[in-house]
């Protein structure tokens, strides 16, 4: 069966959301020690957060190409309010982004980036905006299962969305 990897581009709206930032461990760790940091400060029941079952993972688009690092965990907020100590408070620009939807196993979940990088890297019109400040995101549902609550070694299936910042290419 040939399988299929769509990437999109889609207007994502600017929004508001409170994170944890982590390091990226080689064990995949840091975004569950995160979440789990989040969610006892800002609970999942906080009248400020937004409709929609999902958390983010925020990746600082000037890494891609070098090494990734830093990586935030967050929860989207109608308002900041009162910023816990240890939570950040991001502002997302939105705008337009390269999306691609993983769901499958670990082999699957790397060959949507490598379908994400090389349609990047072959798109005549866009490229990855990597400005300084620019968050990609990538969307992780809550329901039916959290994947920040299982150890990564224990997911059967990734499931989430790749949200990508791109800008028009220059012409020359």
């Amino acid at each position: 069966m040939q399988e299929t990897i769509a990437v999109e581009c889609v207007e994502v709206a600017p929004f508001k959301a409170l994170a944890v930032r982590t390091a990226m461990l080689p064990d995949k760790s840091g975004t569950r020690v995160a979440w789990s940091k989040l969610t006892a400060q800002v609970p999942l029941d906080d009248t400020r957060l937004t409709l929609g079952p999902s958390a983010y993972v925020f990746i600082p688009q000037e890494q891609w190409g070098g090494k990734v690092d830093t990586l935030w965990v967050g929860l989207a907020v109608a308002e900041f309010g009162n910023v816990p100590d240890g939570i950040e408070a991001l502002e997302v620009i939105g705008g337009l982004c390269a999306s691609a939807r993983v769901h499958g196993d670990e082999a699957h979940m790397w060959r949507v980036y490598e379908a994400m990088f090389a349609w990047l890297e072959q798109s005549p019109d866009y490229e990855l905006d990597k400005r300084q400040g620019v968050l990609g995101m990538e969307t992780v549902p809550l329901e039916p299962l959290n994947a920040l609550t299982i150890p990564y070694e224990s997911i059967k299936t990734f499931d989430f969305t790749m949200l990508y910042p791109v800008r028009k290419k220059k012409s020359d």
